[in-house]
């Protein structure tokens, strides 16, 4: 399994971005990250493996070339590579501002997991999962994506039920 990268990388990648114009301080949806998505499929840079490292800094390199060969503005930089990257990943469009966390959503299905094995069910654990947002939070999702409206409250809110039921179905053992 590939290594992921050290931090001497990251800031590495970092530098280089903010050399070519693409990198918007304190800005994740800035076109670094983008780019980062479009060759890697991953939402984070933290989460690049040493493969993923030299395809974004090649990447980064020659668009630093480009930009030290033509004397172009960082501006034109930027715009060619939005121009380049078709749109952003659905993830960015499903969560709202507020979005549930994936510490939240690992949670949420830790504890959905052992409440099937506290208490089996014929339902699959989506399903309980669906039934129990729209019963405690009355709001109606998707088994496949049961997260996409659900905000921080909600997965804080929700944690604390689920928490209740695997501790109610441990005492009842």
């Amino acid at each position: 399994m590939p290594s992921a990268i050290t931090k001497a990388q990251i800031q590495n990648l970092y530098a280089i971005a903010s050399k070519t114009g693409v990198l918007e301080s304190g800005n994740k949806d800035d076109n670094f990250h983008l780019l980062v998505h479009k060759l890697t499929g991953k939402n984070s840079v933290s989460k690049l493996n040493n493969m993923d490292f030299y395809k974004v800094k090649n990447s980064l390199m020659e668009l630093q070339r480009d930009n030290q060969n033509s004397k172009s503005n960082n501006q034109a930089i930027s715009k060619e590579i939005a121009k380049n990257i078709s749109k952003k990943p659905k993830w960015y469009k499903k969560r709202p501002v507020e979005a549930i966390t994936d510490a939240q959503i690992r949670k949420i299905w830790h504890l959905m997991y052992d409440l099937q094995n506290l208490s089996p069910s014929t339902a699959t654990v989506g399903s309980r999962l669906k039934g129990i947002i729209k019963r405690q939070l009355k709001i109606d999702v998707d088994v496949k994506e049961p997260f996409v409206w659900l905000t921080s409250a909600h997965g804080y809110k929700l944690i604390e039920i689920l928490k209740k039921y695997v501790q109610n179905k441990e005492d009842a053992i």
